[in-house]
């Protein structure tokens, strides 16, 4: 009897410990902008604990998980998978940019041809492996704003310009104007025009 409990409690333990570990997949999915999963096969320790670093320098998480806990926490966000998970799967968490972890995946994809997207996560919807790549291909917030303050730059430094320009005009008007008014006065009469101005 005493061996039967002691079983017993072991499977409860480990039921417990899914439990909680699908729980903080869940959480993870909910918080994150957008999460990838990848197939890691063929990187070696060193490989994978550097791109762990990058992804968390990056504002994400790279978090290696069994298929089946991933699967249901993807069940817990709405999403079923077509076909079951195989293969090695890390999550990869994007926390603080959309795209910036996921690129990590991509830099290092296009120098060793992997790791490999399997899917991603947006929103709480799935998209395919095409899609999350696009995703991962696209720059990040940070070049984006450089870029939109590059692009709102533009227009104010030629507007800068242009009036800058015709203040420039208006001055080189007064001038000339002030010229030929001072040339049509009879003589001696710029002398007081000019000292009235003064």
């Amino acid at each position: 009897m005493a061996g039967i409990e002691t079983s017993r409690r072991g499977i409860f333990m480990v039921n417990q410990t899914k439990i909680f570990a699908v729980t903080d997949l869940t959480e993870k999915l909910k918080a994150a902008k957008s999460a990838a999963l990848v197939d890691y096969q063929g990187l070696n320790a060193e490989q994978i604990t550097e791109l762990r670093n990058k992804i968390k320098a990056a504002g994400g998480i790279m978090q290696v998980a069994k298929n089946t806990l991933i699967a249901r926490a993807l069940i817990q966000l709405g999403i079923k998978l077509d076909q079951p998970l195989a293969g090695p799967t890390a999550l990869i968490f994007a926390n603080e940019d959309e795209i910036a972890p996921l690129k990590e995946i991509e830099i290092m994809a296009q120098e060793l041809k992997k790791p490999k997207f399997k899917f991603g996560v947006y929103q709480s919807k799935l998209l395919p492996e095409e899609e999350i790549e696009k995703l991962a291909g696209l720059p990040n917030r940070e070049i984006l704003l450089t870029q939109l303050v590059g692009e709102l730059a533009s227009p104010l430094r030629q507007l800068n310009y242009d009036l800058q320009y015709n203040q420039l005009k208006l001055i080189l008007f007064l001038n000339s104007y002030i010229r030929k008014f001072a040339d049509s006065q009879p003589e001696g009469g710029e002398k007081k025009w000019v000292k009235k101005l003064k």
